[in-house]
């Protein structure tokens, strides 16, 4: 059995604020710690439910966050930043199922913990074919073009309902329960190394009832940037690039790689 692992940090246990995910300041050398004790027990959790391989990537902004030399020897790790046409590195369809640890909310959810949409700086809001779709959406899509589901999403508990939202059946784990974009109720670290694990292994046990996720094209990507300056930057050709106001673009393709790429360039 072969599952690939992608890592944010924001929801991680003992994470709410951005300084904490933030290379430089004053809090990240603690939240390091954090992030790998969490994979270690995720890693751990999935070679007792029998995995063979098992791939992690570091996918919270530069990728280079994890403490290496304290990994679990079990797993394979991918480090440093990709492009979305790469974004996966080792992914193919022989994977039984992806996990997402430690992920958010999309930008603009009501009292989620550090909720944004790939860019604190950049984008306020993003919306394919109408609905709306943030980073649990968007990875669910890369890993589905391969036909793996995700089967397991774990992050303060407006993550957990928004992949539940996006996905349908898959198998969640709260960390924290969000009261504000810097406030909740969090578990204490260890309790959640003790306790991810059981869900874990349901999931993989139960990983034939979720189903990789596809969105059929053509595509529409809208994109609501926090300022018209952001909007300016762009080039627009009217005919598959847009600018609908003094904010938002619109991105149109019948290619989805090709779309998610065009997104974020």
């Amino acid at each position: 059995m072969k599952i690939y692992v992608s890592v944010d940090m924001e929801g991680i246990a003992g994470i709410a604020y951005k300084e904490q995910t933030t290379r430089g300041e004053l809090l990240y050398p603690e939240s390091r710690q954090l992030l790998t004790d969490e994979v270690n027990a995720v890693v751990e959790a999935l070679v007792q439910a029998g995995a063979e391989e098992i791939i992690v990537k570091d996918a919270h902004a530069t990728g280079l966050n994890f403490l290496y030399d304290r990994l679990h020897p079990s797993a394979s790790y991918v480090l440093g930043p990709a492009v979305m046409a790469n974004r996966f590195p080792g992914l193919d369809a022989t994977f039984d199922g992806a996990v997402l640890i430690g992920y958010h909310a999309m930008a603009g959810t009501q009292e989620a913990i550090l909720d944004h949409s790939w860019s604190f700086a950049d984008i306020y809001g993003l919306e394919l074919n109408g609905a709306p779709i943030g980073e649990i959406g968007f990875e669910a899509l890369l890993f589905g073009l391969h036909g793996v589901p995700v089967i397991f999403v774990s992050g303060d508990d407006k993550t957990c309902a928004e992949a539940k939202r996006q996905l349908g059946s898959v198998f969640t784990y709260e960390t924290k329960k969000a009261t504000g974009r810097h406030s909740g109720l969090l578990k204490a670290p260890k309790r959640v190394y003790a306790e991810i694990g059981g869900v874990m292994g349901e999931a993989v046990r139960r990983r034939k009832e979720c189903s990789a996720y596809s969105i059929p094209g053509p595509y529409e990507m809208k994109i609501s940037y926090m300022n018209t300056s952001l909007a300016d930057a762009h080039y627009y050709n009217e005919t598959d690039t847009f600018r609908l106001d003094g904010r938002t673009r619109l991105l149109k393709d019948d290619d989805l790689l090709r779309l998610l790429s065009r997104t974020f360039h």
